[in-house]
């Protein structure tokens, strides 16, 4: 098995050698890195911490063996918690499994069938509405977490943002947000304020996942429900996993397979909701994080999960204790950097036309709280437009 970098062709085998301090020391950095939005992503998708932990470990450990590109990180991400949230709250944890599993297997069918090169005609405006609406998104879903709590709480925001702001600034090894969650869970446990934890919004159940089928009533009108959820989870999967592979080929000077990238992160996600997990995709921040840290080959990712599911089980007691201010401060300060920096510039060179399509991007995914209807709607339109130009240039 050959995948082609550049011009040069580098082995399946030749992509697990190297060094193997430097490659393990990286992996367990971004465990660290990945912890902090496993808890909050879950409680986004409105599973339980654990799951979120276990379907992070299960994924990277799988996609070590199954991606296309070495180094790319990849965990349930906040546009997969976002579409898989109301199919919770509606239907349960276990359509939620049903979804992931049709994720995979829709995924991987779109691998094989070259979906991908569809993803080269999505507009940039769109893909900056697309990218400016998950921040929107991801901002407001924790307002609830921080407003009308407690005056405590709205103290130990500003703090955890302090500490973010410096610790980013400051320290470089330990990840920022992990540094606010380490230092204010351990200060929570000392003064017990009165604040919410993580135990207070949900359990803590630390169990070896076993292998099953998801138990749930079979009806043909659910189960086509469940399966547009799983296909929407893909659709989302994809252009984030695209868009990250497509970052880790310029800064890397590469050049990856995203058709089989999207199989390999499709088995990834079927294995993962065969284990009782929910699916994500490629992480931009992480996989440009592992990078940073001197990671050259497989073996980083493999560690990454490994490390994640022996936390999840030698800490799963101390993930309760996590005040959920704290939690919110993390998540806006991800969706603060999910915003596309290209937007300025890119509607300053057409201000109607390209403000025109990343509003509307914006405001179709805000209003239908469906990332992919975004996508697909002003895509079409996009090319709608541009063909009745044509042809009233060809009439005149």
């Amino acid at each position: 098995m050959e995948v082609t970098f550049g011009v040069t062709h580098i082995s399946y085998i030749k992509q697990w050698q190297g060094n193997i301090m430097p490659n393990a020391l990286s992996g367990v950095l971004i465990a660290l890195a990945l912890l902090p939005g496993a808890i909050a992503f879950s409680f986004i998708a409105g599973v339980s911490p654990t799951i979120g932990m276990l379907s992070t470990g299960l994924m990277m450990i799988v996609i070590s063996f199954t991606g296309n590109r070495n180094l790319m990180v990849s965990a349930p991400s906040s546009g997969v918690s976002l579409v898989v949230a109301p199919l919770m709250a509606s239907y349960g944890m276990q359509a939620v499994i049903l979804a992931t599993i049709f994720m995979g297997i829709i995924q991987i069918i779109f691998g094989y069938c070259h979906t991908n090169k569809l993803l080269d005609y999505i507009p940039t405006g769109v893909v900056i509405g697309f990218m400016n609406a998950l921040g929107v998104l991801l901002f407001t879903s924790q307002l609830d977490n921080i407003f009308y709590i407690s005056n405590t709480t709205y103290i130990l925001v500003l703090i955890s943002f302090l500490i973010i702001w410096l610790a980013q600034r400051y320290i470089k090894i330990i990840p920022a947000p992990l540094v606010s969650i380490i230092v204010l869970t351990f200060a929570a446990w000392l003064i017990k304020p009165d604040i919410q934890y993580v135990h207070n919004l949900a359990s803590i159940h630390v169990r070896i996942p076993n292998i099953s089928l998801p138990d749930i009533n079979y009806d043909f009108k659910i189960v086509f429900i469940i399966f547009m959820y799983g296909l929407t989870m893909a659709i989302v999967a994809v252009v984030q996993t695209t868009l990250t592979a497509r970052m880790m080929d310029v800064v890397t000077d590469t050049l990856s397979d995203k058709n089989k990238e999207s199989i390999g992160q499709g088995i990834a996600n079927f294995i993962v909701g065969l284990f009782g997990g929910y699916g994500g995709s490629a992480l931009v921040g992480q996989s440009k994080f592992n990078l940073s840290m001197g990671a050259t080959s497989r073996v980083s990712t493999l560690i990454t999960g490994s490390f994640l599911l022996f936390g999840l089980f030698v800490f799963g007691s101390i993930i309760g204790q996590i005040p959920m201010a704290v939690l919110a401060t993390v998540l806006i300060t991800i969706s603060l950097n999910t915003f596309d920096r290209r937007t300025v510039s890119f509607v300053k060179k057409a201000p109607i036309f390209n403000g025109c399509i990343v509003t509307l991007t914006m405001a179709i995914i805000l209003i239908t709280n469906n990332l992919a209807a975004g996508v697909v709607i002003v895509t079409i339109a996009y090319y709608l437009i541009l063909r009745l130009k044509n042809k009233k240039g060809r009439d005149m």
